[in-house]
């Protein structure tokens, strides 16, 4: 039984040496970043737990021109749904209008079928009006005699 205690005690102390070298390590990470802000410039809030960034003319141009490009990037944004939505318009009303063509093709297919029949018609009555003329002329002679 203490060889089973003494190989449990062995493996807290290996898991405890663990932990204090990954403490060590995360600590002088930390302190590296630390040091890291510090040297660009950042500083610690009082009573905060916040790195405030260095204010110079430097970082406030940089600032400006973030917000600049944000701008533009909204801007540049909001004019792409502009586009894409007269886009989305302008193809709308391309097949709309191509319907009406369709639908127009089709009328005029009909006025066409429509003017043929009549042409057909009026060249019958013609042949049957040049016949009651013909008809009505050799009446007329028939009674002149």
């Amino acid at each position: 039984m203490s060889t089973k205690i003494d190989e449990l005690f062995a493996t807290l102390r290996g898991l405890i040496s663990d932990q204090t070298r990954d403490l060590a390590m995360a600590m002088a990470e930390r302190d590296r970043a630390v040091t890291s802000l510090k040297d660009a410039g950042f500083t610690l809030a009082d009573g905060a737990e916040r790195w405030k960034p260095p204010v110079n003319e430097r970082m406030g141009e940089l600032y400006r021109r973030l917000f600049s490009l944000t701008d533009e990037r909204d801007k540049l944004t909001l004019l792409e749904s502009f586009a894409v939505d007269g886009w989305s318009k302008a193809v709308i009303e391309r097949d709309n209008a191509r319907q009406s063509l369709r639908a127009a093709e089709q009328d005029v297919a009909e006025t066409e079928s429509v003017n043929s029949d009549l042409r057909t018609v009026n060249a019958r009555l013609v042949a049957d009006l040049a016949a009651a003329m013909e008809r009505l002329n050799h009446a007329e002679s028939i009674l002149m005699q």
